[in-house]
C-alpha cells in the first residue's frame, strides 16, 4: 500500500532526519540517569534524599558523594533538556508542514502521560515521564511566542524553587511557622526495607502507593524548575545552535570552559553541605537555602560543560564514531528508560532477587556498569535492524494512529 502524503507528513522521524548529536546526548545521560536512581531502586524513598539514613561506610559515603558531584542531578538536567528540544522539533515539524498541530502535539503527550503513569504505579515511584507530559502540556501554550519571552519564562521557571526556599526561610527567621519535612522513622524504614526485599507484587504495589503521594509532595517545588529547562530546550532549538554545531564552536567552547569552571567547585560544595550537615532539600533552615541556591546553579553548569564536551567532540570525525553506541542508546530512549525501571526492581524487588536494602553506593556501579553495557549491545542490535524501540513504536502508533513500517524508502519514495 502506498500511505496518503498526510501519514507521510506526520509519520515519525525518519533516520535520515534525525540529529545525530542529540541521540548520543540522549543515550549518555541514560548512563548518568541510572547511576543517579540505582538508589532509589534500592532504598526508601527518604533514604535517596539522605544516603546516610542506609550507608554509614566510609567507602559507601566516598562512593555516594562522588556520584553527587559528577553525575547526580546533571543527567536527568541534560535528559529534561533534550525531552524539550525533542517537543519543539515536533511542534515545527508540524507547524511547517500545515498540520493540526495542536491535536496532534497534545496526543503525543497525552500518550506519554499515560505511559509514565503505568510506569509510577506498576513498576517504580521514581517516574518522569509524567512530570515531563504535563510539562509539554504547558509548553505548547509558548509555541506562539517571541525569542524573548520564552527565555524570560524560563529563567522564571527555573528560579521557582529558590523564591520558594527565600520565602521559607525568611519565614522561619520571623519567627512564622514554617512546615518542614517529617524526620525519617527508623522503624518505619525497616518495615519498608522488609516489604520491598521479601514482599510480594501487591505488598510491593500498596507501598508504592505511599511512596508515589511523598514523591508528590515534591512535585511543587521541582516541576516549575523542570519547566523552565523545557523552555531553554526551546529556545536553543529555535536559536540553530543544535542545527549548526560547527558555527557555534566559539560558543560551545566558551559554555563548555565556564561550565567547568563554575560547576565543579559548587558541585562539590553542595555535595559537602549534603555529606557534613544534611540539610533537608526542602526545608528551611539557612543550610537548605544555601545547598538550594547553590545547586541551582551547579547543575545546569556542569550539565551545560558535559553537552558541550560531547557537541564539540561530535564535530571530530573519529570521536563521532566512538559516540555512536551512544546514540544508539539514545535513539530508543524510551525504551532504555523503562527498561532501566524493570530490571533495576527485578533485581531488587522480593518478587525477583531480593537484594532490596543490601546493595550500597559503591557496590551499586556494578550493576549500574553492566546494566548499561548491556543496554548499549541491545540498542546498536535493535537500531541496527528496525526504525524503532518497542515502546518508541507503541508511542508514535498511538500518537500517529499509522505506522508506516518502511519509512526511508516511503519518504524517499
Amino acid at each position: 500500500m502506498t500511505p496518503s502524503p498526510a501519514s507521510i507528513l506526520i509519520g515519525p522521524v525518519s533516520r535520515s532526519e534525525r540529529i545525530e548529536v542529540l541521540d548520543v546526548l540522549r543515550g549518555m545521560a541514560l548512563f548518568g540517569i541510572i547511576a543517579s536512581n540505582m538508589r532509589g531502586f534500592n532504598g526508601p524513598i527518604a533514604a535517596y534524599f539522605d544516603h546516610s539514613l542506609m550507608w554509614q561506610e566510609w567507602y559507601n559515603r566516598v562512593a555516594q558523594v562522588l556520584i553527587d558531584i559528577f553525575i547526580s542531578g546533571k543527567f536527568i538536567t541534560l535528559f529534561s533538556f533534550m525531552f524539550g528540544i525533542g517537543f519543539a522539533i515536533q511542534m515545527d515539524r508540524a507547524a511547517a508542514r500545515a498540520l493540526p498541530s495542536q491535536t496532534f502535539y497534545l496526543r503525543r503527550a497525552g500518550v506519554l502521560l499515560v505511559f509514565g503513569l503505568a510506569h509510577m504505579f506498576f513498576i517504580w515511584w521514581g517516574d518522569i515521564l509524567a512530570v515531563y507530559a504535563l510539562m509539554a502540556f504547558l509548553v505548547f501554550q509558548f509555541r506562539n511566542r517571541t525569542q524573548r519571552t520564552v527565555l524570560i519564562w524560563s529563567a522564571a521557571f527555573y528560579s521557582w524553587p529558590w523564591l520558594l526556599a527565600a520565602f521559607a526561610l525568611g519565614a522561619s527567621l520571623a519567627g512564622a511557622p514554617v512546615p518542614n519535612p517529617p524526620i525519617p522513622n527508623l522503624e518505619e524504614l525497616r518495615r519498608v526495607l522488609q516489604i520491598h526485599s521479601t514482599g510480594s507484587y501487591p505488598q510491593i504495589f500498596a507501598a508504592r502507593l505511599v511512596d508515589n503521594i511523598t514523591g508528590a509532595t515534591f512535585m511543587p517545588f521541582y516541576a516549575p524548575r523542570l519547566l523552565g529547562i523545557f523552555l531553554f530546550g526551546l529556545w536553543v532549538w529555535r536559536q540553530g545552535i543544535v542545527r549548526n554545531l560547527s558555527e557555534h564552536r566559539d560558543l560551545l567552547a566558551r559554555c563548555r570552559r565556564w561550565g567547568l569552571i563554575a560547576g565543579l567547585p559548587l558541585n562539590v560544595a553542595v555535595a559537602a553541605i549534603g555529606e557534613i550537615w544534611r540539610p533537608n532539600p526542602v526545608g528551611s533552615d539557612p543550610l537548605s537555602f544555601l545547598q538550594t541556591v547553590l545547586g541551582g546553579v551547579a547543575l545546569p553548569a556542569l550539565s551545560l560543560c558535559y553537552a558541550c564536551t560531547v557537541a564539540l567532540a561530535f564535530e571530530n570525525e573519529q570521536w563521532r564514531a566512538r559516540l555512536r553506541p551512544f546514540g544508539a542508546v539514545g535513539r530508543i530512549a524510551l525504551t532504555n528508560y523503562l527498561l532501566q525501571s524493570v530490571l533495576c526492581t527485578t533485581l531488587y524487588y522480593g518478587y525477583g532477587f531480593g537484594l532490596y536494602g543490601k546493595v550500597g553506593p559503591l557496590l551499586g556501579l556494578v550493576p549500574t556498569v553492566l546494566i548499561y553495557a548491556a543496554q548499549v549491545a541491545f540498542s546498536m542490535w535493535w537500531t541496527g535492524r528496525f526504525d524503532y524501540g518497542p515502546m518508541e513504536w507503541l508511542w508514535r502508533r498511538l500518537t500517529y494512529g499509522q505506522l508506516r513500517r518502511k519509512p526511508l524508502e516511503t519518504v524517499q519514495g
